[in-house]
């Protein structure tokens, strides 16, 4: 080992330099982007580019390394040849410079308290901050090194490692190695340190190790982040997060998520996608769940490990730097208020928050002596631009004569607003204390700007979203079948009848993502596609395809009860298509947030994606189900270099068909994409499947009749120019672009698009124009809406009416327009006269042209393709943003709940509640609050043949013998024999656990009343099945815990039995399958007449999202109780009857469902004897004596 400890002159020259209170030009060129930001109308992100260096002038060496001081405001940085420099705070000065090697790179940068350690492959440095060294170490030992931490609290210990097979513990006060560790072949690339918890070691393969920092030899995990190989990665508090590339096929492929582990239970929880490549990360710590990602080239996104779909976009680029920079490093300073990124080009890249500060707790920088400041040259008083603000005043302890006396000061305060009239008309006191309800016409913490031309406070927001402007007026009567429901979180409280009297389900909203209810109640009503689901059954454990068919069923056997959608959720939630497309809303409770997000192209958007994921599953499906085929068998197809071009041609158009499902025979439109070079009329096509088509809408407003048949057939089939690649020309050429059809769909889906206000005008102008042309046709010129009336009835309060609502006239108020006539008329023109028609004609030209024209019963013969329309979803602009559905509901659906009238009916669907309406309302769109958002057509004459049993799918008795359990080391339950297996009418015993996934969030009410604003949301942990008959009477043949993908916020042990560590596959030793597999055996007990015993059996089958007939469900809650009395606790049932004191210290749902058995023998006892209503009045006597507490409790 050899050891160097330089003798310094001060005399002589050297190759250190330190900087004072200055910037020397020579080695820094500072681009500033604050001095463009005035010419720039974008508005201020979290996140700017303050700076941009190029440092030491020195561009084709690269930054290798950066490091935020955490003791100073300083910013070191390492470069390949070998020099380190530092710059002071935000402004970039630099303070010192120096080299450590002459032919080595930097590779990493480690603040101590009073010294600077940099890293080489082969040396270790120690400087001081001004530049002076201190030692140098260089032993054979270091070879390759790469990384360097402080280990544990000790300010003396450093740890290092690099691409070698050693880790070594270095000590500062003794200058020599105490330790040397092995890190295996593959070495140590990064190390990072966990809150002197563990110390992680990631190597190149992607594997990352964490060690005792108190033993660095001892591994206590290992965690294979990356197949292929580690970029990087970063761990605070309990989190690890990293970046790096997957082995495909042999083949190294960035991974677009970052992998996140818990390290408390030592699993991965979830991926972050990115839209960024990721190549570096740092936790921004100020934050503790939040993460800086940058990409080669230099992009930064802000992301979050608890908001996964967060909605604002914390994207940056760095700018300033040479064409096909590169980010080479970078890092995030203490107070997360400023980010560094180093390029290949030798330029810093410097992004900070409005109060950049590198350390909130930084010590005082040691300067150098400023130089002495030249005295001051001559004056001429007769110059105009003489500067006289650098000549010092001398300090006056006396007043200035440029002082206001205080005779001429007075504070002046704020006057009380006015209180508004509307709160004093609903107002109640209390005593001394006023309330009233919140009229929300301003929002919290605005002040009204005082309007100077109109004399008046200006409450109206301008600049309000798209969604805002749909409103016209201060007062819109919405119907109240449109209105969103306001659902009480309990909902065995909940009088559901109320909203809907017919036979058909409505779909609870009480669950985050609901507001995909309206189509799935689209999607239910499409026999076709109904039956298409419910035929399929796959192994996917979040296969959408099967959720929907297991809802559908829920649907099918409810008879009117609201169905619970939380596991098809649950699946949409772990899709990544959908997490990646922003289809998963935040679970947070912002209202500024939700007020951000427009719901009408969120559910357009999940039109399309739900029709193209069934798609996929089913294609999946198809794919497995061809793999398991028999024999070999010679086909001439298999062969194609055999035959000739008759042999090729039939093997396209058979895999064609491999990839055709029976979703692209409902809702596939083939389309021939044809594009023709203008220049050299080279001609050549593809062709495609439309399943979604959106409404494209001219782009100028020339106030001419179009009809929708017209816009629709644009959309579907579009002619336009533009410019393309032209292989003959091999150039981009301009190229018409035309598209034909090769069929009609059975079923035509549309997207209508009209967001923005432009589309939203054209649909306003063309109903005006068809409601005059209409006018004009009748001759009924007497339905102008603007002539006033004389006969409006004065108010009897007059000037002094507080009536917000007040229809009568008022002293000084314009007459209003009549309602009795003129307006009435009209409306009614809009309500029965629709731009949108019920039917529509399509005829397909030999030529591929479609024309489409509105259908006429008297006029058009039968004959031809129609199609008539079957659901609608709106979008209901109020406060709180709404979405329903108007669907037409077929005869199969009306004898299906056996309605007395099973004709086909239209119905609105608005979650829970369902009304009947007329067609004529599917069709009629205010747009102030009613605004489409999807189509359904369905062809009146095209039948597309489904190779489906039209029955619903069959869950045999597999489901016990080919359950598969997640951990290996599962004790589980003896395999149930086919003799075993519970017989229709058999008795089987029932209780579930459920953990929280999130907490309820609650708000204290004006009237001082606390009102639940998002309930609690639970999932299933565990289920146990009991034998209720027979020589294993009691003993559970199911008993299963449910594996979540999801952040569990508290096991609730006290209340379910669960403990941390029991639904993770790497720890648990319980029997933990997926919730789906549970399911399959629960719905073959269900579809097998099996009866179920249990205590509160509502709850947990709404959880579970299974509907079971009430003659199956016998409940102990209802059996032991009288009318209009409590309900009694399971524990306390238990101890009155039987005698047993159960949950004792936590609930087991085996001993519940024990319990609930038991006391079915004995009610089925006490009522053979008749003393049953004896017993259960004895029971009510006990437990109000007793405040309904077990003794010993």
């Amino acid at each position: 080992m050899e050891f160097t400890r330089p003798v310094i002159n001060a005399y002589e020259s050297s190759d250190m330099i330190m900087y004072g209170n200055y910037v020397d030009e020579e080695y820094s060129e500072v681009i500033d982007t604050s001095l463009y930001s005035d010419q720039l109308d974008v508005p201020r992100s979290e996140y700017e580019e303050t700076q941009t260096i190029l440092t030491d002038n020195c561009s084709q060496y690269g930054i290798t390394a950066t490091c935020f001081d955490t003791y100073e405001n300083l910013l070191w940085v390492g470069n390949q040849l070998g020099y380190v420099s530092s710059y002071y705070s935000a402004d970039m000065q630099k303070y010192t410079m120096f080299r450590v090697h002459s032919d080595e790179e930097i590779r990493s940068l480690l603040t101590t308290d009073s010294t600077l350690l940099v890293l080489t492959p082969t040396t270790l440095r120690c400087q001081m901050r001004r530049g002076l060294p201190i030692f140098t170490h260089n032993t054979e030992n270091l070879n390759e090194m790469q990384c360097i931490i402080q280990l544990g609290r000790s300010q003396d210990t450093i740890l290092m490692g690099g691409h070698q097979e050693k880790l070594i513990e270095f000590n500062l006060n003794l200058c020599k190695e105490t330790n040397i560790i092995n890190a295996g072949e593959n070495g140590c690339a990064i190390l990072r340190q966990n809150a002197n918890r563990t110390v992680c070691c990631g190597d190149p393969t992607g594997v990352i190790k964490l060690r005792d920092p108190r033993n660095i030899s001892k591994i206590i995990y290992t965690v294979e982040a990356h197949t292929g190989s580690l970029s990087d990665f970063d761990v605070h508090d309990n989190l690890l997060v990293s970046c790096g590339f997957n082995n495909t096929h042999g083949s190294m492929e960035l991974d677009q998520f970052l992998v996140v582990h818990d390290l408390r239970m030592m699993r991965s929880v979830s991926s972050i996608p990115m839209i960024i490549e990721p190549f570096l990360l740092r936790f921004m710590t100020s934050y503790s769940s939040r993460i800086a990602v940058v990409s080669t080239i230099g992009q930064c996104q802000l992301v979050d490990t608890v908001a996964l779909s967060e909605q604002d976009m914390n994207l940056y680029q760095m700018t300033g730097a040479e064409e096909g920079a590169m980010a080479l490093s970078m890092d995030v300073s203490p107070s997360s208020q400023a980010i560094i990124i180093g390029d290949n080009v030798s330029t810093l890249h410097l992004f900070t928050t409005a109060s950049s500060q590198f350390n909130t707790l930084a010590r005082d920088t040691i300067f150098a002596q400023p130089m002495e400041p030249l005295p001051c040259g001559p004056i001429n008083v007769t110059d105009e631009l003489a500067d006289y603000s650098n000549i010092p005043l001398p300090h006056c302890d006396g007043p200035l004569a440029s002082e206001l006396p205080e005779k001429f000061l007075n504070k002046i305060y704020r006057k009380t607003p006015s209180i508004d009239m509307n709160i004093l008309s609903t107002m109640k006191m209390k005593g001394t204390v006023g309330y009233a309800p919140n009229p929300n016409n301003r929002k919290r913490n605005q002040v009204a700007y005082f309007n100077t031309i109109t004399g008046s406070q200006n409450n109206n927001n301008h600049n309000q979203s798209n969604d805002e402007e749909c409103e016209s007026s201060p007062f819109v009567a919405i119907p109240r079948r449109y209105r969103k429901i306001d659902l009480k979180f309990k909902s065995e409280d909940f009088d559901y009848e109320q909203y809907n009297k017919t036979g058909f389900s409505g779909l609870e909203s009480n669950v985050p993502n609901s507001y995909c209810n309206p189509m799935l109640q689209v999607l239910y009503f499409l026999d076709p596609l109904r039956k298409i689901l419910m035929s399929h059954i796959c192994q996917e454990e979040f296969c959408l395809s099967c959720e929907l068919s297991f809802l559908f069923y829920m649907m099918n056997k409810s008879k009117g009860a609201p169905c619970h959608s939380g596991n098809f959720l649950r699946a949409l939630r772990n899709a990544h298509d959908a997490t990646a497309l922003g289809l998963i809303l935040p679970e947070h409770n912002n209202a500024e947030m939700k007020n951000k997000i427009n719901i009408s192209i969120l559910i357009q958007n999940w039109n399309r994606f739900i029709l193209h994921q069934i798609h996929l599953e089913l294609l999946r499906s198809k794919k497995d189900l061809t793999d398991e085929q028999g024999k070999f068998i010679f086909k001439d197809t298999d062969f194609p270099s055999i035959g000739g071009q008759q042999v090729r041609k039939k093997i396209k158009n058979k895999e064609e068909d491999n990839n055709e499902t029976e979703i692209t025979r409902l809702f596939g439109c083939k389309q021939l994409h044809i594009n023709k070079c203008l220049k050299c009329n080279h001609e050549f096509s593809k062709q495609s499947n439309l399943m979604v088509c959106n409404l494209v809408y001219p782009e100028s407003n020339d106030e001419k009749s179009k009809s929708f048949c017209d816009l629709l057939q644009q959309s579907i089939c579009p002619k336009q120019t533009t410019s393309t690649w032209c292989e003959r020309c091999e150039s981009f050429q301009q190229t018409l672009q035309n598209r034909t059809l090769k069929s009609l769909p059975a079923i035509l889906t549309v997207n209508c698009a009209i967001e923005s206000k432009q589309n939203k005008d054209f649909w306003k102008q063309q109903m005006d124009i068809m409601i005059k042309q209409a006018v004009t046709k009748s001759g009924d010129q007497k339905t102008a809406p603007n002539t006033p009336t004389s006969f409006n009835k004065p108010c009897r309060y007059g000037s002094n009416c507080t009536r917000h609502s007040c229809r009568f006239m008022h002293p000084g108020q314009v007459p209003a327009v009549s309602e009795t006539n003129n307006s009435m008329s009209l409306s009614q023109l809009y309500y029965t006269h629709s731009w949108l028609p019920l039917s529509i004609k399509a005829e397909l030209e030999p030529d591929g042209e479609l024309k489409l024209s509105k259908y006429d019963e008297e006029v058009d013969c039968k004959s031809s393709n129609i199609y008539d329309l079957h659901a609608v979803v709106c979008y209901i602009h109020e406060d709180r943003k709404n979405l329903v559905s108007i669907v037409n509901v077929g005869k199969a659906y009306h004898e299906h709940i056996s309605a007395s009238n099973p004709s086909p009916q239209w119905y609105i669907f608005n979650d829970i509640s369902v009304s009947p309406v007329i067609g004529q309302e599917a069709v009629w769109f205010s747009l102030d609050w009613k605004i489409p958002c999807i189509l359904y057509w369905v062809s009146r004459n095209n039948e597309v043949s489904i190779n489906v049993d039209a029955s619903e799918p069959v869950i045999t008795a597999k489901v016990f013998t080919e359950s598969v359990y997640l951990n290996s080391s599962s004790n589980s339950n003896d395999v149930i024999l086919d003799e075993e297996i519970p017989k229709p009418g058999e008795l089987v015993a029932i209780d579930a656990e459920f953990v929280t996934l999130n907490q309820e969030e609650s708000e204290l009410r004006s009237d001082g009343r606390l009102a639940t604003i998002k309930p609690v949301q639970m999932a299933v942990a565990r289920i146990s099945c009991i034998r209720g008959e027979g020589p294993n009477e009691g003993k559970p043949f199911i008993d299963d815990y449910i594996s979540t993908q999801e952040q569990v916020v508290d096991y609730l042990t006290k209340f379910s039995g669960i403990n941390p560590g029991d639904l993770d596959i790497s720890k648990s030793s319980k029997n933990l399958t997926t919730l789906k597999s549970t399911y399959m055996k629960l719905r073959y007990l269900v579809d097998n007449g099996i009866k179920f015993i249990g205590h509160g059996l509502y709850n947990d089958f709404r959880m579970i999202n299974l509907m079971v007939p009430p003659e199956q469900v016998i409940d102990t809650v209802t059996l032991f109780r009288l009318p209009h009395q409590r309900n009694v606790s399971l524990r306390f049932l238990a101890w009155h009857f039987l005698g047993n004191k159960i949950q004792s210290l936590t609930h087991d749902s085996v001993e519940d469902a024990r319990a609930a058995l038991q006391l079915y023998q004995c009610y089925k006892t006490l009522e053979a004897d008749g003393t049953l209503q004896a017993k259960l009045e004895e029971l009510y006597i006990c437990g109000k004596e007793m405040l309904w507490v077990v003794p010993g409790e």
